[in-house]
């Protein structure tokens, strides 16, 4: 099963540095990598030496596409954050701040 925003491709037409956007799943069904994986041209070779022949690939975002995503999730996280004091603050509920906003821009870089 594949996820909505996903495109299932045959492995011998994936590009080095897609995102999976469904983990891949071995013959025994473990786990060979992630959702949310970069595949490099070292792990493509490896998938298809495991008898991968198709594996869903998150869809590619233009750079506004990916500007306004951007923008909406720090948006977001300064709404979890409006009652925290940032001016003033010893460092605490600044540092949570970025390291959360941090984590989630990180798929969208």
């Amino acid at each position: 099963m594949t996820p909505e925003n996903s495109t299932p491709l045959p492995l011998n037409e994936v590009q080095p540095g897609a995102r999976l956007a469904a983990a891949v799943l071995g013959a025994d069904g473990q786990v060979l990598m992630t959702a949310g994986s970069i595949l490099t041209e070292a792990t493509l070779e490896e998938l298809a030496q495991r008898g991968i022949v198709a594996v869903a690939i998150e869809p590619q975002r233009d750079e506004a596409e990916l500007h306004a995503a951007r923008e909406t999730t720090r948006q977001r996280i300064r709404h979890l954050f409006r009652h925290c004091p940032m001016e003033g603050d010893s460092g605490g509920a600044q540092m949570l701040f970025k390291a959360v906003l941090d984590y989630r821009l990180e798929p969208l870089r």
